[in-house]
């Protein structure tokens, strides 16, 4: 799969019995009634909550069936394996009562076992993993408006300031500010999908971006704005998963960078390259 190819949802069913389980597994499993869906079928709580700490999960379908066998307080201890995880209890008993207990405890949809049917379970799901999606939606927006706000593009600089040069590099040299817009792009992609080993970070690279952005004058400010804009760029046309991924390894990069920013000046540019060792 790419890396701008949606997922299939991953659907986290916790079973109250194997026969109950199946209508719900049918429904789910269905092509004509789910595209593109993985199921993950378990008969525990505990079980789903070792499967939540250690894989991606879109929503979990909690089938509680008549007897009621995992409890409203199986909600609880899903909601603290996965707060941001949508929660749907099936199966359960036609009752208001019910139905309000398992909202507050931090079910997203209540159905009943006389509403669970195909149709119903679909829409539920569809509804719970879109709501979640929006969610991710607008926090990497609010992200992005963020550094936005931190850069120099989130204020205005004086032309006086530009032509004593204390401008940021994209207002007082557009070329050079290109240049590592591209360089801090590839550095994206190095940094996230490394060709190697996941765990080596590109740190000659990382040093050379640097360097080459205290050479041209620059700061913290124009380290955001190269984040910002290489950002934008990298998430362009790819998976709201994808985006999130970019936004938060992102911002972990940006730190990284910034302390190696500071290095830069607490040496007394003693990292200082030549022109053609440059990224």
């Amino acid at each position: 799969m790419s890396a701008d190819a949606e997922p299939p949802l991953r659907v986290l069913l916790v079973e109250s019995s194997r026969a109950s389980g199946q209508s719900v597994r049918d429904a789910i499993t269905d092509p004509a009634m789910m595209d593109d869906c993985e199921l993950l079928p378990v008969a525990t709580v505990a079980e789903a909550q070792v499967i939540m700490a250690h894989q991606p999960i879109d929503v979990v379908v909690l089938d509680i069936g008549d007897s009621d066998v995992h409890g409203v307080s199986g909600v609880g201890d899903l909601r603290a394996a996965g707060q941001a995880i949508p929660i749907i209890v099936v199966n359960g008993p036609a009752s208001a009562e019910a139905a309000r207990a398992y909202a507050e405890a931090g079910a997203r949809d209540y159905l009943s076992s006389a509403d669970a049917g195909p149709s119903s379970l679909r829409r539920a799901v569809i509804y719970a993993t879109g709501r979640r999606r929006q969610d991710r939606i607008e926090d990497n927006r609010r992200s992005l408006a963020n550094d936005r706000g931190m850069s120099s593009a989130g204020r205005a600089t004086s032309v006086t300031a530009q032509l004593a040069g204390h401008g940021s590099i994209r207002e007082r040299k557009p070329a050079a500010f290109g240049t590592l817009v591209e360089q801090y792009l590839s550095l994206f992609h190095e940094y996230l999908d490394p060709p190697a080993d996941p765990h080596i970070r590109p740190l000659s690279t990382m040093e050379r971006i640097a360097t080459s952005i205290g050479d041209e004058g620059g700061g913290p400010r124009d380290l955001l704005d190269l984040h910002v804009v290489a950002l934008e760029r990298a998430i362009g046309g790819t998976t709201v998963e994808r985006t999130s991924t970019l936004v938060f390894e992102g911002r972990l990069l940006a730190i990284e960078m910034m302390g190696l920013l500071v290095d830069y000046y607490r040496l007394g540019h003693r990292r200082r390259i030549a022109p053609g060792d440059r990224a």
